[in-house]
């Protein structure tokens, strides 16, 4: 009986100091890889191994080292709902990289984490925060995966930051401006002809021009082209131009502060 009950004790003290640690905490408690899994936005989808689709109207795909993202699809495999997974290497107690999934989890004797989606996106947070600029950077694609409130306030001071990485902040606008244009419901290529081509073509080469000049344009073309496909591109690539302005306009377009 005693034997019984101090087994039901310890069990509920182990479960009580596991729930305390943060995520954070379980992830580097061993150096290894772990697989963190939590829910998806409903967007969201996968094959779980290669390929991640429909977020914000952006894909992913994996080919050994190699990672493509972009508008479109290169993937032929059935793309399933949820849940996310993150895959993070973890040495000498930090987390040194990230790789995000979606769709069902392979079979694997990976050390997981199940984890709320509001405890995903405050680990993510922090490494955004805290970590260097390729690891945030690696961040970014899983916490917009969170079945959570959107991050673009969050995103949107990492863009603004003048203290972070211009990599970093142009990860974020990568990102803030996938919002835009799904907010703008103007996310989708399927539909573009020849002549929306050639307009993003036009796009591309002007935002390639001396930011004195390109920008300017960009931003125009960001607030009012009356072509989509236009818009779209303006949006994308200013953003890319690294210029802090650029946040600016996505702030508004998003109607944030």
């Amino acid at each position: 009986m005693r034997s019984a009950l101090w087994s039901a004790l310890l069990c509920s003290t182990l479960a009580s100091i596991a729930s305390a640690q943060s995520l954070a905490q379980r992830v580097t408690s061993s150096d290894g890889t772990v697989q963190v899994i939590y829910p998806s936005r409903a967007s969201a989808c996968g094959d779980g191994e290669t390929f991640i689709g429909n977020v914000f109207g952006r894909s992913t795909y994996y080919s050994g080292n190699s990672t493509f993202s972009g508008h479109g699809s290169w993937s032929s495999r059935p793309c399933i709902h949820g849940p996310a997974r993150v895959v993070a290497t973890v040495m000498s107690g930090e987390v040194t990289r990230l790789r995000p999934y979606v769709g069902p989890p392979p079979s694997s004797d990976m050390r997981t984490l199940n984890a709320s989606p509001a405890d995903a996106v405050a680990w993510l947070n922090e490494l955004i925060e805290r970590s260097s600029s390729k690891l945030a950077s690696e961040a970014m694609l899983p916490l917009v995966l969170a079945d959570a409130p959107d991050p673009w306030p969050f995103l949107l001071r990492i863009a603004r930051s003048d203290t972070r990485q211009t990599a970093t902040r142009r990860s974020a606008l990568l990102w803030l401006s996938t919002g835009v244009t799904d907010k703008l419901g103007i996310s989708d290529e399927g539909d573009d002809s020849d002549e929306d081509e050639v307009r993003k073509q036009v796009v591309f080469a002007l935002s390639q021009r001396p930011k004195g000049e390109s920008v300017p344009e960009l931003i125009d073309l960001a607030r009012s082209s009356k072509y989509p496909s236009a818009r779209r591109a303006a949006i994308f690539w200013l953003g890319q131009t690294g210029d802090l302005r650029a946040a600016d306009v996505y702030a508004d377009l998003l109607k944030l502060k």
